[in-house]
């Protein structure tokens, strides 16, 4: 009697030990069920060649703005290299660049003085040329009366010659010939020589002063010159009250030495 109670209770123990396990794994499907992600949608192969062919066509065009943007880089370079060599040729810094526009001023500013100077000089010239007294009828002796009169018509002035330089080419290197500066209160002649056609007295970036002509009667000079293409211009400097200055400069005349 004992032992059936015992292999009963042992069995009905056993079967709900089962029933609880049975139950557990349920529950544990169930909650591991609801905390996974919902299964994703099928996709079809159209739909996968399509978003590879738009991922394609993107990267193609990311590459084409990547290499845009590397030719920009390239010209900036090149650009700052070229600025860059440029100041280092130059070496001109912002506080050169001014003083050289100081300069310059001053120069207008000389000019402009002079100009007006040689207003002032020439108004004053018109004023104090002499008059040419009227000429006197000619009379003319007659047998039977008074002669006809007429006046006599001035001579024409001569104008004076232009100042004009003119280059050739001989074994000594540059021939330069001129006409006469006439002038008053002659000092020199300057024959200056630039790299460029703005020729410039007193010389400047590029100008060389070749040679200084004394002498008024003097309308020639060979000078030793470089290869290439040269300009040259010749001034006429005159002393008025102890200042040098330029009275009339030829045109610039541009020549090549072999």
């Amino acid at each position: 009697m004992h032992r059936r109670i015992r292999r009963t209770f042992v069995i009905s123990g056993v079967v709900a030990s089962l029933l609880a396990g049975v139950l557990s794994i349920r529950f544990a499907a169930d909650m591991t069920a609801a905390a996974a992600p919902p299964p994703a949608p099928p996709i079809s192969m159209e739909a996968l060649r399509s978003s590879l062919a738009a991922e394609q066509a993107r990267s193609t065009s990311l590459q084409v703005q990547l290499d845009d943007l590397f030719a920009v880089t390239d010209e900036l370079t090149a650009a700052l290299t070229s600025t860059e060599g440029e100041v280092k040729v130059d070496g001109l810094t912002a506080k050169q660049l001014r003083e050289r526009l100081t300069a310059a001023d001053a120069k207008l500013r000389t000019v402009n003085r002079l100009f007006k100077e040689a207003q002032r000089r020439l108004t004053a010239l018109g004023a104090t040329a002499p008059t040419l007294p009227p000429t006197k009828p000619a009379s003319g002796a007659g047998a039977g009366g008074s002669g006809s009169s007429s006046a006599a018509t001035p001579a024409p002035m001569t104008p004076p010659t232009a100042f004009t330089l003119s280059l050739g080419l001989t074994s000594g290197g540059v021939l330069a010939t001129w006409t006469t500066c006439s002038a008053g209160g002659f000092d020199s002649y300057a024959l200056v020589r630039s790299t460029d056609s703005e020729v410039h007295y007193p010389p400047e970036d590029g100008d060389t002063l070749v040679a200084r002509i004394m002498n008024s009667g003097t309308t020639s000079k060979v000078v030793a010159a470089p290869s290439g293409a040269r300009w040259y211009r010749l001034y006429c400097l005159v002393t008025t009250n102890g200042e040098t200055r330029t009275a009339a400069s030829t045109s610039t005349g541009r020549i090549n030495v072999p």
